[in-house]
Formats: structure tokens, C-alpha cells, sequence
């Protein structure tokens, strides 16, 4: 079905289940809000979706709006929890404007945000750039390691968001290894060249190592069931599979870069089941 609608059709057909999913009505001034089409196009896209969905939506004469209907099932739109959260989050972080997403009605909501990353537009691009075109660049990098700024060649392959900052994945030619170097950190970019370097050789980088995460042991059944629920588990554990590169950084956000004894089960909450597994990828 959805093969035989035009690309911008359906995706004004998706519009009209994202708002009857998430909000329950939908009407023609959303659409010619949200796309800049005529009353005209707007009232044909209501009426083509009806005439495909028929039990999804009905009309409200008294809200003159059309209403999600009981036996509602999405034809185009696949709901999708995450994505409607992400897009509060990039509203409350100001990344976009709430006329630049689908949502309509926005709850009242808040997020606990991190201070701004200072990340140089130019530099980015740059570091974007050698990645594309297999290139080595001269940055100037301040580390915690050296009380000033050093100037370095490092050849980037990949960047990474380690949940709160972002890196870029790189050989760094003054230490002879692939390591991570923080965007924020880049203080001036001056040059660049051809490279030679071998990303495929980032060992640390291409090898996945699966994290099996449970409930505390020292919770109770009813406790170990509801973190359960908060982390999707099934049969007492979930699998969390992440880059060795960013294992560090992933133990960390969730906690689990200490001796779990050293705090409370309630503050805990969960444990890693395969600690070897952190030490060693093949496990």
C-alpha cells in the first residue's frame, strides 16, 4: 500500500498517525502548518487517509478535528517511544524548535541538562573532512596530562558521543597509537596532509564487547522486578554491546566502574554479571 503514495504524501500520511498516536486528533491546519500546503491539499491528504484507514480516525464535529478511532492501527508510522522523547529533549536542549517536529501539544517537562560543550564549528568540519578524505591534520590539543596546549598530528576515522561529550577516534602520530581526542579540546587546526594510517588496525575500536547487566543481587524480588522493567530486561539480565574503544566510558555512565559493594543495592540498582567481559572482549 504504502509503495502506490508519493514520498511526500506518505509522509504526510505519517504526519496524520503521529498526531492521532500521540495526541489523539489531527486536523487541517496542522498539516498546513506543519508542511506550507493549501487548505485544499491538506483536506485531500485527511480524506485519502480515511479512505486507506477508515477505523483510524473519525471526525468531531464539536472539536472539528478528527479523532483517533478505537480500532486504530497505524498503517504508516511505526510509534516509536525513543523518538518522541528525543525530540523533547533536543526542544528542551534548543537544538530545535517545537515547529520543527511533529509534536503539537507538548506536556510539561523538563531535563536535567549538561553544561554546553564548546565545540569549534570550523574544527568539526575539519575533523569531518579528514575522516571523508582519509587525511592527517595538525591540531593544537590541550590534555589533562600537560599543563599547556601541544601541537600533534593525529589522523581521525570516527567520532563517538560518550553520552555527555564528544571525541574524535583517532592515530594520534606522537603517541603511535589509536586513542580519543575530546572535539571541546581542540584549540586551533593549522594543517593538514595525505595519510597512510590503517584504520582497520584500531583493534580497540572494532572489537565489540557484549556487557550483561542485572539487577543488584541484594534487592529484594519486588525491587529486582521493577529494575528489570526500568532497563527492558528478560530472564534477569539485558545485553548491552558496545565498542571496546568506549567501554571506559560506558561503564562509567552507567555506573558500573566500581565495586558494586561499595554502595548501597537501592543506589546501585544493577551490576555487571560478566565483570571479566570488561577486561577481556572475547568473553
Amino acid at each position: 500500500m504504502q509503495s502506490t503514495v508519493r514520498w511526500g504524501i506518505e509522509r504526510r500520511l505519517e504526519f496524520i498517525e503521529f498526531r492521532l498516536f500521540w495526541e489523539g486528533h489531527v486536523n487541517r491546519s496542522d498539516l498546513v502548518d506543519a508542511f506550507g500546503i493549501s487548505v485544499n491539499q491538506a483536506s485531500a491528504d485527511l480524506n485519502r487517509y480515511l479512505g486507506m484507514a477508515p477505523d483510524n480516525m473519525l471526525y468531531d464535529k464539536s472539536a472539528r478535528a478528527y479523532v483517533r478511532g478505537d480500532r486504530f492501527e497505524p498503517l504508516f508510522l511505526r510509534p516509536d517511544p525513543a523518538s518522541y522523547l528525543s525530540q523533547l529533549r533536543s526542544i528542551s536542549n534548543g537544538i530545535v524548535s517545537q515547529d520543527q517536529t511533529w509534536i503539537g501539544q507538548m506536556p510539561d517537562f523538563d531535563t536535567v541538562r549538561s553544561p554546553a560543550r564548546g565545540i569549534d564549528a570550523g574544527h568539526l568540519r575539519t575533523v569531518l573532512q579528514a575522516i571523508h578524505s582519509r587525511r592527517a591534520i595538525e591540531i593544537e590539543y590541550q590534555s589533562l596530562s600537560s599543563p599547556t596546549p601541544r601541537w600533534r598530528w593525529i589522523a581521525p576515522h570516527a567520532i563517538a558521543f560518550d553520552g555527555f561529550r564528544w571525541h574524535a577516534r583517532a592515530y594520534c602520530f606522537t603517541d603511535d597509537c589509536f586513542k580519543d581526542f575530546l572535539l571541546a579540546r581542540i584549540l586551533g587546526i593549522r594543517d593538514s596532509r595525505p595519510s597512510d594510517i590503517d584504520h582497520s588496525q584500531d583493534a580497540d575500536w572494532h572489537t565489540l564487547v557484549t556487557l550483561e547487566i542485572g539487577p543488584h543481587p541484594d534487592l529484594s524480588d519486588t525491587q529486582k522486578k521493577v529494575v528489570a522493567l526500568d532497563y527492558g530486561m528478560r530472564d534477569g539480565k539485558v545485553s548491552v554491546r558496545v565498542r571496546k574503544a568506549l567501554l571506559y566510558y560506558a561503564l562509567k555512565r552507567l555506573g558500573l566502574d566500581a565495586d558494586a559493594t561499595t554502595r548501597k543495592p537501592a543506589d546501585q540498582q544493577i551490576v555487571l554479571l560478566n565483570r571479566e567481559a570488561a577486561d577481556d572482549p572475547s568473553q
